[in-house]
């Protein structure tokens, strides 16, 4: 199966290509604010790189967080771009499954990315990786007891995870998110996409300036 997969939950910008299930090739940079304009150019290094063909492929992998609400967006936007031109499918794939399938561990563990303020974005998985929670975004005062004896794998959370001992930073890829598109392809293909949009979980607050 070849599937194209897009990385652009946080501060990381990725796209990569796997042909026959196996990766071929991947363009992937931390940098922050810059994926509207860093995607394309990563696509158009892809596939001279690779030789990669639209019209070869049997679908498009996104994440679709939680994460980044600019980079979700951007992220979904390019791949439906991508899979309309070409009437192709999508596949969604959640952001902290495709960090957490990155994990060794022979213990539940706890995957964290931060939002905002003190908000923090979190999953439980177990061993195996299978999910122990539903995604969801919590005060950190109110996530802290339910963290204090497990594993945590994060992103951007240092300064509230300081004094925890089994805390380890991670990264999110585009190599994973085409990883769980090839293993879960049947259970999560999109067909008609056109009306996917990003799992933001956190309300958004519009604040209406005073005259």
């Amino acid at each position: 199966m070849n599937i194209l997969a897009i990385e652009t939950a946080t501060e990381v910008c990725g796209i990569a290509y796997y042909e026959n299930d196996s990766i071929k090739g991947i363009e992937e940079k931390i940098i922050p604010r810059q994926h509207a304009a860093s995607l394309p150019l990563f696509y158009k290094a892809l596939q001279e790189k690779t030789g990669l063909l639209l019209n070869t492929l049997d679908g498009i992998a996104v994440s679709m967080g939680p994460g980044s609400f600019t980079g979700l967006r951007i992220g979904l936007s390019y791949a439906k771009g991508l899979a309309f031109s070409h009437d192709l499918p999508i596949i969604p794939v959640p952001t902290l499954q495709a960090i957490a399938s990155d994990v060794h561990l022979d213990d539940e563990f706890h995957v964290l990315v931060f939002s905002h303020r003190d908000m923090i974005y979190h999953q439980k998985f177990s061993a195996d990786l299978q999910q122990k929670s539903n995604a969801a975004v919590s005060k950190w005062s109110d996530l802290k007891p339910l963290i204090e004896n497990s594993a945590c794998f994060h992103i951007k959370c240092d300064t509230f995870l300081e004094d925890h001992d089994r805390a380890h930073k991670v990264q999110p890829s585009a190599k994973n998110i085409g990883s769980l598109a090839l293993t879960y392809y049947a259970d999560w293909v999109e067909e008609k996409p056109y009306a996917l949009v990003p799992n933001y979980i956190a309300p958004f607050e519009i604040k209406i300036p005073n005259d």
